[in-house]
């Protein structure tokens, strides 16, 4: 795949798209084992990519159980009817079904500039940005400082260094441990080249109606999933900041406060997807929209300023 003006805020090398477009299949001990324990609440068809019959399940106990005794003779036929589709698109050059929304992976010119690219220009928009930044940034601020939790907050600053510097400094890519950053750099940017961002209010609450439309729209399941990985990256890289902080050794032994160590991973989790997936996407859209980096600098700094300014509060 390749764009019309290859430029590196574009690079969407075969690496990359290699990297994005795998074609994982279905295991049948994992379909049987979420059978068995959450079969009634359709858990084997959220896995097998059967979404709206497996919200039916949930919301209907398993059809009663009748359902779900059901399923049991027809597991075989619904994992190979995923893989099947899913090996012929491999072999094809079509996008993953997790993907299909997607362009396929061969013979795909990318036009010189996405199809949103007008009706998400000017300055309303940019204001719109500005504004949504500033909110963002000034509640991860205040919320760290009230919590005690600053993991979130160097996430927020490392995001918006990846999104730039991924862009612009061919280095990062082969730096080490920083190149696994940068291709996910590269897998959001090839994401929104193809999907439309949406506008500044949609960005604002794209956290939590992206996770609520997930099960419904692999688009929402894809983008959601992106900026789990991040969150999910960055709470790995604080768990062991945490832990120690949760290890109590005094004459009586060595305590753990368990709940204090699982509180402060969900609040890194929650807040660095919460935070990051409006400031990734706007930041990442003005990178697709600019030439000149003179506005993604700007906006950075005011997400980054609104974050210090939210600790002072």
């Amino acid at each position: 795949m390749e764009t019309r003006n290859s430029r590196r805020d574009a690079d969407f090398s075969r690496a990359v798209l290699e990297d994005l477009y795998r074609y994982p299949l279905k295991r049948r001990q994992v379909a049987w084992i979420l059978w068995a324990l959450t079969g009634l609440l359709g858990g084997h068809r959220f896995y097998l990519d059967r979404p709206a019959t497996a919200l039916a399940m949930a919301v209907t106990a398993g059809g009663g159980l009748l359902w779900w005794i059901i399923d049991a003779f027809y597991m075989t036929t619904m994992l190979r009817s995923f893989n099947d589709d899913q090996s012929h698109r491999q072999k094809t050059g079509q996008p993953p079904r997790a993907l299909s929304f997607m362009p396929p992976s061969r013979g795909m010119v990318l036009p010189p500039q996405p199809e949103w690219i007008e009706k998400r220009q000017g300055r309303a928009r940019l204001y719109g940005d500005v504004v949504v930044l500033f909110f963002a940034g000034l509640s991860v601020g205040a919320i760290s400082d009230a919590s005690g939790n600053y993991e979130s907050i160097v996430a927020i600053v490392a995001l918006s260094a990846i999104t730039l510097l991924g862009a612009r400094w061919n280095a990062l890519a082969t730096t080490p441990i920083l190149r696994n950053f940068d291709r996910w750099s590269h897998r959001l940017r090839l994401y929104y080249y193809v999907n439309d961002p949406g506008g500044p209010l949609t960005l604002f609450f794209k956290p939590f109606w992206g996770l609520l439309t997930a099960p419904f729209r692999k688009r929402a399941r894809a983008e959601a999933w992106l900026y789990l990985q991040i969150g999910l990256w960055f709470t790995v890289f604080f768990v062991s900041i945490d832990l120690i902080q949760a290890v109590d050794i005094s004459a009586d032994g060595i305590n753990i406060n368990v709940m204090g160590f699982l509180g402060d991973v969900a609040i890194t989790l929650v807040s660095v997807y919460a935070f990051a997936t409006p400031i990734g996407a706007i930041l990442t859209t003005h990178v697709l929209l600019e030439r000149r980096d003179i506005t993604v600098w700007v906006l950075t700094s005011i997400t980054l300023a609104a974050v210090f300014f939210g600790t002072s509060i």
